[in-house]
């Protein structure tokens, strides 16, 4: 490997990487890479090395110049050594392959997914990790104008397959917990990417972490719903079903889904109508069978099915959201907090606690919701769930808001906003913040002023 174009433009020579410093030979190489073993015209040339600035009349003499610099620094190639050849007008460097290193990450690429379509995982992460390593940033680093963006997305695009491939073959080599934090990475970076939602699913899954396979579902869904009016597609919905259908330790004999995976599955799906086109007919549903809910949940929770309990109450939120009521619901949703800290399952601590707050909030018990939500977002923080942590500051933000506590709900609106990705939670907080008469960066405003 010859030329470092995954980052800043670098020469990787046999001794030491040589990094060129002077901007327009750099921008330069940077351009004759783009475009390997093809003629460049020296006019594209001008335009790239001067973008955005009026090329000097001796703009062509320069490029003459940088060239021979270039030379000079390039290694030889070929019988004649010449390296960078040129013509009447136009030059062209010659890269043999394996030189660069883009052609370098697509070879472990395929490597790699070869190796995965034939069932060798640990060798296609040997390959795949290699990949990832080449990678150092913005692809020529900003040097080439928008009219070779295109080299610069198929790059980006790349780099988005070999880190998808390696969650695979980390999966597959049963290292759960790298895999979950490189999902979590990729579901950040594009929450519409359903692919990396069902890897996430799997790798919960396949770690024996159920409840958070299931959260994980629940997130996707919601990311695909708020933003583009869409149900999941069949990967993502297959992979709910089996979870929701399978219990952790399964029997010998296959059991059929009519028990308590079925009724919250059914449940869950009735919540998610409740914003939808048939919202009214769902919240309809809920009314008239409001006391069978309570009774479910405590029915789980006596058999200790702290997940479906959780689960169940989790899709009865959304339905006391909407102008439901549940009975008792607050002393409900603590039972179920309860019962989820005491099975040590996490994320149902987190979600109900963070419910739990929202009751209290409600009933105008403000020093008991900001116990619950802090105690949400401990969880979350030492889990390093930023979205939660996001969630749960969003609702005590407006648990301070309801008590008058207006700066400190500004507050936390903002340190919501430091964490939430672009969806309706954001935008929702955002809003509060304007009703507030608050700026989302008070420092910025007293400037402004």
């Amino acid at each position: 490997m010859l030329f470092r174009v995954l980052g800043p433009v670098e020469i990787d020579g046999t001794d030491a990487v040589s990094y060129i410093r002077a901007d327009k030979p750099r921008a330069l190489l940077a351009l004759l890479l783009v475009k390997a073993n093809s003629w460049v015209g020296v006019g594209e040339i001008v335009d790239t090395v001067w973008s955005g600035r009026t090329p000097p009349v001796s703009a062509e003499r320069n490029i003459g110049t940088y060239i021979w610099q270039l030379r000079r620094t390039l290694p030889p190639l070929g019988v004649d050594g010449q390296r960078i050849e040129s013509r009447s007008k136009a030059y062209r460097i010659r890269v043999e392959a394996g030189e660069l290193d883009s052609d370098r990450m697509q070879t472990l690429l395929t490597a790699g997914g070869d190796a995965l379509a034939a069932g060798d995982a640990p060798t296609a992460l040997r390959h795949l990790e290699t990949a990832q390593s080449l990678w150092r940033g913005t692809p020529y680093e900003g040097l080439v104008t928008d009219q070779h963006q295109p080299e610069v997305t198929r790059l980006t695009e790349l780099r988005w397959s070999v880190r998808e491939r390696l969650a695979d073959a980390l999966i597959g080599t049963s290292r759960f917990a790298d895999a979950v934090a490189l999902c979590k990475s990729l579901t950040t970076e594009d929450p519409l990417r359903e692919t990396n939602w069902a890897r996430l699913v799997v790798a919960y899954r396949d770690a024996g972490r159920r409840a958070d396979a299931l959260a994980a579902y629940q997130k996707a869904r919601a990311a695909l719903v708020d933003v583009l009016g869409t149900e999941p597609g069949q990967e993502l919905r297959k992979l709910q079903q089996e979870l929701l259908t399978d219990v952790p330790e399964p029997p010998k004999e296959p059991k059929e889904p009519t028990g308590p995976d079925a009724y919250v599955r059914t449940v869950l799906e009735a919540a998610g109508a409740l914003d939808g086109e048939h919202a009214a007919a769902a919240r309809h549903w809920f009314t008239t069978r409001h006391v069978e809910f309570t009774s479910a949940v405590r029915k789980l929770l006596a058999e200790k099915d702290v997940a479906n309990a959780w689960l169940l109450t989790s899709a009865l939120h959304q339905f006391v959201e909407t102008g439901g009521d549940v009975p008792d619901w607050a002393p409900l949703v603590s039972e179920v907090a309860a019962a989820a800290r005491a099975g040590k399952d996490w994320y149902g601590e987190l979600i109900t606690r963070n419910i739990l707050g929202s009751a209290l909030t409600r009933s105008g018990r403000l020093t008991a919701a900001r116990a619950e939500f802090t105690a949400a977002l401990g969880i979350a923080s030492v889990h390093d769930d930023r979205d939660a942590e996001g969630t749960v500051l969003v609702n005590l933000a407006m648990a301070e808001a309801s008590g008058g506590a207006r700066q400190q709900a500004a507050e936390y609106f903002r340190r919501a906003l430091r964490l939430l990705p672009e969806d309706p939670i954001a935008a929702e907080a955002r809003h509060a913040l304007a009703e507030l008469g608050e700026p989302e960066d008070p420092a910025r405003a007293t400037v402004a002023s």
